[in-house]
């Protein structure tokens, strides 16, 4: 995964700092395993992918630590993709779970704001040290002393923002720091809601896949008070969102939200009658799908192939993409008929599956 890479400078500058202590003193905060650390460390996991290889304990981002902490030592390692506020939310839940005298680490490239979270770990804790370099990283340091400022740090953990446009009448959502489009509605969102006012029939079931803090599957509710919407993503701040967002609006008895990564075979949600549990008990016959942008081919074929086996007969899934060659490509290796239709700077595709 993106920003989990064990080979990175930037996990050896980890690893040496806290070659010493116990793991059980050691908090990760949502970067990957440091080889240094052992099985008795915390791990705070942002996404549901990262569990599959996870050596040490793990918890998701938001888990309360109380009973778990204080540790001596908290890591983090910035994923850049993710934005500066989701750094400067990993450093403030980092620096909260301390005690008194521990240390806060952080690895980061140079080229990728070393200087700016620098700065941030000097209005949070009062002081930094540049301890170790290698290879354009540097591995920071700061103490928690008297100096540290605890409000300051509870205010970056509950950042929030709000997002509301024209395209999502009637509904304010909530997001945050560490999720897709956390600031505003994404352009391909909005490009694929105006598609589906113009194309889509009434449907019965939706599965809204990829769902970040829920713009398509809340708006897919509140336009067919009829159906019922199934929404998934792997990013656990995200589905927790998406999950407060539907309660918020009403709407959490049509829309549940789960964390999966990619849809269940549909053989094996049947069997465990998770059709029914997710709250669709018919086979959903309309997919809205805004997929990674810079997803690598399996995954997008992944993509494609749980829209398949999903999907009613005579169901569409609609994906919104920059580029449709990738896509298209994977689509019709499911075997799906694919119909583009092109907008400024973006094209949906039209996916469906010949009956059987």
């Amino acid at each position: 995964m993106d920003g989990l890479n064990p080979g990175d400078p930037g996990i050896g500058l980890l690893a040496g700092a806290v070659a010493g202590p116990p793991s059980r003193e050691i908090l990760l905060v949502c970067c990957g395993d440091v080889p240094s650390v052992g099985d008795g460390a915390l791990r705070l996991v942002l996404d549901l992918r990262e569990l599959q290889h996870a050596r040490t304990r793990t918890l998701p981002p938001d888990a309360n630590l109380e009973a778990e902490g204080p540790f001596a030592h908290a890591l983090v390692w910035p994923r850049p993709h993710l934005g500066k506020d989701f750094s400067t939310w990993c450093l403030a839940r980092g620096a909260l779970a301390l005690r008194p005298g521990g240390s806060l680490w952080c690895a980061v490239r140079k080229a990728k704001g070393a200087d700016s979270l620098a700065e941030r770990m000097v209005a949070l804790m009062g002081e930094v040290d540049v301890v170790a370099r290698d290879r354009g990283h540097r591995l920071l340091r700061s103490r928690r002393t008297e100096a540290m400022d605890p409000a300051r740090a509870r205010a970056w953990v509950e950042a929030e923002y709000v997002i509301e446009d024209p395209a999502l009448p009637g509904l304010a959502l909530r997001s945050g720091p560490g999720v897709f489009s956390r600031r505003e509605l994404d352009a391909g969102t909005r490009v694929l809601i105006e598609h589906a006012e113009r194309r889509a029939a009434t449907p019965r079931g939706v599965i809204d896949l990829g769902c970040g803090v829920g713009p398509l599957s809340l708006w897919a509710g509140t336009r067919w008070p009829a159906a019922q919407v199934l929404a998934v993503d792997t990013n656990l701040r995200a589905v927790a969102m998406a999950q407060g967002n539907a309660s918020r609006h009403g709407l959490a008895e049509r829309v549940r939200v789960l964390p999966s990564d990619g849809l269940p075979r549909r053989e094996e949600a049947e069997a465990m009658g998770l059709r029914t549990a997710v709250g669709l008990a018919v086979a959903p016959d309309l997919a809205l799908v805004n997929p990674p942008t810079h997803a690598e081919p399996e995954v997008l074929g992944r993509f494609a192939e749980d829209l398949r086996q999903w999907l009613a007969p005579g169901g569409v899934a609609m994906v919104v993409v920059n580029r449709p060659g990738r896509m298209t490509e994977q689509l019709r290796r499911a075997g799906a008929v694919v119909e583009p239709f092109e907008y400024p700077g973006y094209h949906v595709l039209e996916a469906r599956w010949p009956a059987a």
